[in-house]
């Protein structure tokens, strides 16, 4: 037995101290503790007190509480006090169940508590060579200590009080020292380094993009000199000293901006015309995890033109103004007609309120777009008024004109089930929300199917080709579709409520078109269409 045990422990402190981690009392690990310590009986009981050794196995429900099994044995006999013939050898087991709660369970050093229920049995031969066995139930508390040597090894000492349930008079003491080896679980603090060395940026930050761009010729001579990285910088290293200009061998006085990505050097007078510069980024610039770039980044340009006093304009945004169906977690886009400075691009000048309530959120630009994406998704909906300042400025130093103002609607799309119905472009009369007498009769054809199915939902979605203005097309995508769902309530007797409408302008084409001009063309007519759409609750 002695060998068996030896061994075993043996086995399983290779096992374990093998294992990688850090000591903790982890979450859903198994655990197993052999124990020796002894066992001091009441008084009044048969048996002699003796040493005991037995085992332990268990579970972590989590880091703090656990449940736990226990076997021990002691090899004692019967108190002399009974007499010569009465003194014999006795097996007492002791088995039982104990719900523990640690403290502290994230350190080396880990005390807990216990109570718990079981069963005491004493086996005594007597000289018939019957057994003599009493048995009881018995409730216990206690408290214990781990110390962890090892991730999974931990050195432990448990001491319990015992009752006798059938006797609470009677009251035994238990102690015990051994070691504690746990197997699985949750490494928390191993999983984390796991995934910090995982995720190490060790990535090289690039210049993507430059303002002049390499060998520009026809510069304005107040123009500032920008450039972008392909991920966020560290902007303590992006300063005179690391991003500089120079004309020849001269240095250009100015100063350095960075923001996120990109970094701008403001000259301190306008450039020369007609004369050449070198804009030089150098490995000093590092990224927010410290890696520099590969090697310094060289490019030139000639100023060649006068001042640009020409005020910048917003000349696209997404979602376009007015639409009615922008995603709930569509982010904002301003693109501009030209490049602007990074530095005027910010949460003080491009803004997004529902209402009167700012939304938070977080800008970032590169050359001439600026992008809003907000903190989380819009509220399906709602309507959002978004704003660029005249706080915005270009290269030059030119602002807006005026502050630049579009709303949308946040939309949320339902589940599509399928198609009742498609409108063609010759279903509506030309350039028109006007519905074709065509397109009636497909009209009055469905009204049959929908009022035989009265639980069936609609939703009906306009769209065009991308002929004419963004904004135009949005418009017209929404009035076909409205058109559609005045004909179905007022002529066919459909109840509003089953209907909702939605219009997607020129997105979403069916087809790409190539000439975007040619209204005419195949790809323009498979776009301009209105779709009937059968839609879960």
């Amino acid at each position: 037995m002695k060998k068996l045990l030896k061994g075993t422990l043996t086995g399983l402190l290779l096992v374990t101290l093998a294992t990688p981690g850090f000591a903790e009392n982890r979450e859903g690990a198994v655990t197993v503790s052999p124990f020796v310590g002894g066992y001091l009986l009441n008084k009044n009981q048969r048996e002699e007190s003796r040493p005991m050794f037995g085992l332990r196995a268990g579970y972590n429900f989590d880091k703090h509480f656990g449940v736990e099994a226990m076997f021990g044995y002691s090899l004692t006999e019967t108190k002399r006090s009974l007499g010569t013939a009465g003194s014999k050898e006795t097996d007492l087991y002791r088995y039982g169940v104990d719900l523990l709660y640690h403290f502290m369970p994230d350190s080396n050093f880990v005390p807990f508590v216990a109570v718990g229920v079981g069963r005491t049995q004493s086996e005594t031969p007597d000289d018939t060579s019957i057994n003599y066995i009493y048995r009881a139930g018995l409730v216990n508390y206690g408290l214990g200590l781990k110390y962890f040597v090892a991730p999974d090894v931990a050195l432990r000492g448990d001491v319990r009080h015992t009752l006798l349930v059938s006797d609470l008079g009677r009251t035994n003491l238990e102690y015990a020292v051994g070691l504690t080896f746990q197997f699985g679980g949750v490494r928390k603090a191993a999983a984390l380094m796991a995934l910090i060395t995982e995720d190490e940026d060790t990535t090289k930050p690039t210049i993507i993009f430059t303002a002049p761009v390499n060998g520009a010729t026809m510069v304005h001579v107040n123009q500032k000199t920008n450039v972008a990285f392909s991920e966020e910088m560290d902007t303590t290293t992006i300063t005179p000293k690391t991003f500089t200009l120079q004309q020849g061998s001269t240095p250009v006085a100015g100063s350095v901006t960075a923001t996120g990505s990109t970094a701008t050097f403001t000259p301190a007078n306008n450039f020369e015309k007609g004369k050449t510069y070198t804009a030089i980024v150098t490995t000093g610039a590092k990224d927010l995890a410290g890696n520099a770039l590969a090697n310094n980044y060289m490019w030139e340009f000639n100023a060649g033109l006068a001042a640009d006093t020409t005020a910048p304009t917003v000349t696209f945004t997404s979602p376009v103004k007015g639409a009615t169906a922008a995603p709930v977690n569509q982010k904002v886009n301003a693109a501009f007609s030209e490049n602007m400075d990074p530095a005027t691009l910010s949460g003080a000048t491009f803004t997004v309120k529902q209402g009167s309530t700012p939304v938070a959120g977080k800008v970032s630009s590169s050359a001439s777009t600026a992008t809003f994406v907000p903190a989380r998704d819009f509220e399906k909906g709602k309507s959002y008024t978004a704003t660029v300042t005249t706080g915005t400025r270009d290269l030059a130093g030119n602002a807006l004109a005026n502050n630049y103002v579009w709303d949308f609607k946040a939309y949320e799309a339902p589940k599509v089930l399928g198609v009742l119905a498609t409108l063609e472009n010759s279903h509506f009369d030309f350039n028109s929300a006007a519905i074709s007498e065509n397109g009636k009769t497909i009209l009055n054809h469905n009204v049959k199917s929908l009022k035989a199915n009265p639980a069936m939902k609609l939703r009906i979605a306009g769209y065009t080709s991308a002929a004419g203005s963004e904004e135009y097309n949005q418009k017209l995508s929404e009035r076909r579709a409205e058109a559609v769902k005045e004909y179905l309530v007022t002529t066919g007797g459909i109840g509003e409520n089953r209907l909702s409408t939605i219009g997607y302008g020129e997105a979403n084409p069916a087809k790409f078109e190539a000439v975007p001009s040619d209204k005419y063309s195949e790809a323009a007519y498979a776009n301009m269409r209105v779709i009937i759409e059968i839609v879960a609750e």
